[in-house]
């Protein structure tokens, strides 16, 4: 979709709305406290512009109710064009938003950060499934000093990609993850740390490749290309785009990076991003 697209869509509030309430209720509109479907009427409209329903069962509840965007006092238009510029590019600061919205950089920053959090809520689900096929898998420092923080990362070929907080380097705790993230049978490719040094014996079909002398590809598919292409884009957008964030904000900048990388392993595209937010999926 391009901006234009886009624009057409969101021309006015009233237009964003309906847009808004399409995609929310595309199933048909659910009381939330019942679970019952087209069992509500009107009642009466937000200081937002969003319908308000009764159902049957006594509950009142809006469009928005359920969403990241309840009682938010911002223009849906906003959301929305954030939303897009946030599916579109790398990234994109609060400055650089504010200044296209035509809205306070601190402003900007609080939509930003709700976002973002959802990202990370979503993420959430992508940490459930099980990896199989084949596997790579790595560590690495994200933030300097105090921000620093050790993560553990999976990326499973054509597919998906998490990455875990890490107190530790010790075997316990890499092969613990890798034990709850990828199935037996499948093959890990990790460097020759190690606490990675019997995974072949746990069920794995385990390569090394050695790092401290540059070796990040044997052939054959015996490569970490995938986990060292995610470190670097993901890095580049921390201190390039970001110039460093705090630990404490860490994983929803991170969380709106692997969202974005998986979804494009996917091939989705802006139609499939936005309802993620306005009509969350089921959790699995």
């Amino acid at each position: 979709m391009t901006v234009f697209e886009l624009m057409e869509l969101i021309q006015t509030k009233e237009k964003a709305i309906e847009l808004f309430r399409r995609i929310r209720w595309r199933e048909g509109i659910l009381c939330q406290q019942c679970g019952v479907y087209n069992s509500a009427e009107k009642h009466s409209r937000t200081n937002g512009g969003f319908q308000r329903y009764r159902c049957m069962c006594g509950h009142v509840f809006s469009d928005t109710s359920g969403t990241i965007f309840h009682k938010k006092h911002v223009d849906v238009r906003h959301w929305i064009f954030a939303l897009y510029e946030l599916s579109q590019n790398k990234s994109i600061t609060s400055v650089e938003l504010g200044k296209k919205l035509g809205i306070p950089q601190k402003k900007a920053w609080t939509m930003l950060h709700t976002l973002r959090g959802h990202c990370r809520s979503l993420m959430k689900q992508f940490e459930k499934i099980a990896m199989r096929g084949v596997v790579e898998t790595d560590e690495a420092y994200y933030g300097k000093g105090e921000n620093a923080q050790m993560v553990h990362g999976f990326v499973q070929r054509g597919k998906h990609a998490i990455v875990l907080p890490i107190e530790d380097r010790t075997e316990e705790t890499l092969k613990n993850n890798i034990k709850k993230h990828v199935m037996k049978e499948s093959y890990v490719m990790t460097d020759t740390a190690g606490a990675y040094g019997s995974l072949s014996c746990s069920g794995y079909r385990h390569f090394t490749l050695n790092h401290s002398i540059e070796e990040f590809s044997k052939g054959n598919g015996i490569h970490s290309n995938s986990m060292e292409g995610l470190w670097g884009n993901q890095k580049k957008i921390l201190y390039g785009i970001h110039h460093g964030v705090s630990k404490n904000h860490l994983f929803n900048y991170v969380g709106e990076f692997l969202l974005k990388f998986n979804l494009r392993q996917a091939k989705s595209n802006f139609s499939t991003f936005l309802p993620l937010f306005i009509s969350p999926p089921l959790t699995c």
